[in-house]
């Protein structure tokens, strides 16, 4: 019987602790899969070890030099989190996958969505990148705080001479091909 559970959110990941048939279990899971179970000594000891075996398969998944996800990755992540796309993150992904051998600049992403400016663009395009490494964790290259720039997980970074507004970004041949799979291109 069931006497006290805890659940909570950890990096998009669920983990659920509880006390259960006189034990307390564990597990951690991810998109309905379950990928890790503990047993331990309460409730807060399961959680602690639990938070420990995201921290370190994330860290994993985006160590420098891991290969890039296969376009299946891409499309599960995309199916995931597409309800949760406006209509200018949208409008911005379309755009990037018809422009010249997909390769687009800020300013020319902030058009695309109407933004006011390439700052507000850079802004949007990078919270649909952390929504899709949320789902699908890859190495990015981090600002000199150490903060992920989000937009790699959907672009490779072209050109980058002058301010941000004339970086040249490149869809990941994954993602357009993922984009194309959803019939987010038409």
């Amino acid at each position: 019987m069931l006497t006290k559970r805890t659940v909570e959110q950890y990096r998009n990941h669920v983990l659920l602790s509880a006390y259960f048939r006189n034990e307390y279990v564990g597990r951690v899971s991810k998109s309905g899969e379950v990928l890790f179970e503990v047993k331990g000594t309460g409730i807060d000891d399961n959680l602690q070890q639990l938070r420990v075996f995201v921290d370190e398969r994330l860290a994993q998944l985006t160590a420098p030099g891991v290969k890039a996800p296969e376009v299946q990755g891409y499309i599960d992540a995309f199916t995931r989190i597409v309800k949760k796309l406006s209509a200018g993150h949208a409008a911005m992904l379309k755009a990037h996958y018809e422009a010249p051998e997909q390769t687009i600049t800020a300013t020319e992403l902030a058009a695309a969505a109407n933004y006011r400016n390439y700052s507000a663009a850079n802004l949007q395009y990078g919270i649909v990148g952390k929504a899709l490494f949320d789902e699908l964790p890859i190495p990015l290259p981090t600002r000199k705080d150490g903060t992920p720039i989000y937009t790699f997980a959907l672009a490779e970074a072209g050109e980058r001479s002058g301010d941000e507004d004339h970086w040249h970004w490149q869809m990941r041949p994954q993602v357009a091909t993922a984009l194309e799979h959803l019939g987010l291109t038409d």
